[in-house]
């Protein structure tokens, strides 16, 4: 469907050929891992499906705090030396409006 990236990782599989993880992949998967965690944590989450939405995931906790939240992956300039550099996130305009925080989500073996 789409070309692959440069911004992205290579995965071992076992017996088979390393395949590369796009950045858009890495994405998705982190949300589904956080609807995980927040579901372990007593929360009902869902997940917004509009790909223009400002938020990714709904959570409203048993009390009925209701909270919108924006999943994003850690990432981290490779071009900076001695170390990798995080590179930070901020909201938008419209999701400061809105009140949405944003989650970071970060993987080890990235």
């Amino acid at each position: 469907m789409g070309s692959r990236s440069s911004k992205s990782k290579l995965l071992d599989k076992p017996n088979s050929k390393p395949t590369k993880l796009s950045t858009n992949i890495k994405g998705t998967i982190a949300e589904y891992q956080e609807i995980v965690n927040l579901s372990r944590q007593g929360l009902w989450v869902a997940k917004a499906c509009d790909p223009q939405c400002p938020f990714d995931l709904i959570t409203v906790s048993p009390t009925g705090k209701v909270q919108l939240l924006d999943i994003k992956t850690n990432t981290f300039r490779k071009n900076v030396k001695p170390y990798r550099r995080k590179i930070w996130r901020s909201p938008t305009a419209k999701q400061k409006k809105l009140g949405i925080k944003i989650l970071m989500v970060d993987h080890s073996n990235d």
